[in-house]
């Protein structure tokens, strides 16, 4: 059960920090705070949000060590074995999503690099799951937006 959670965490962590062992450190101390915290966790919400919402926090906490100023971006995602056309779509998105606001920024990783359900997301972000569905709509739109406008 927790090896699937840990590599979608591994994957949103490198979103955020675009950096491989930065991710890794932000997942080693999550799994941390968690074991510290696990009493706080409740059990009829969704594991996966209350882990992401732990491990969202250590990332924000590289991010302020290492005062990030462009932290927000993909630009320097790494992803593994990939052609000249990956590498300019992981070019595209990472310009993509710098146009976008925080909120959308948050809500597409916690989609898409996590794998998030609606739920969990919630949990994570502390906002209503209608609030999540609307957000992620619009943070698509947006998205669809930006890629479709730089492809021109």
């Amino acid at each position: 059960m927790l090896a699937p959670v840990l590599g979608h965490g591994a994957a949103y962590a490198r979103s955020i920090l675009r950096n491989r062992q930065d991710a890794e450190d932000a997942v080693q101390q999550a799994a941390l705070r968690g074991l510290e915290r696990f009493d706080s966790f409740d059990p009829t919400r969704p594991f996966k949000g209350w882990w992401f919402a732990i491990l969202r926090n250590c990332c924000i906490d590289v991010l302020r060590v290492r005062k990030a100023a462009k932290a927000e971006s993909l630009e320097d995602y790494e992803p593994a074995d990939t052609s000249t056309a990956e590498i300019a779509g992981w070019e595209q998105l990472s310009m993509a999503m710098d146009q976008l606001s925080q909120e959308h920024r948050e809500i597409l990783r916690l989609r898409y690099f996590a794998g998030l359900s609606y739920q969990e997301m919630a949990v994570a972000l502390a906002i209503a799951p209608g609030t999540v569905m609307s957000r992620l709509h619009l943070a698509r739109k947006a998205l669809a937006a930006r890629t479709s406008t730089e492809e021109q």
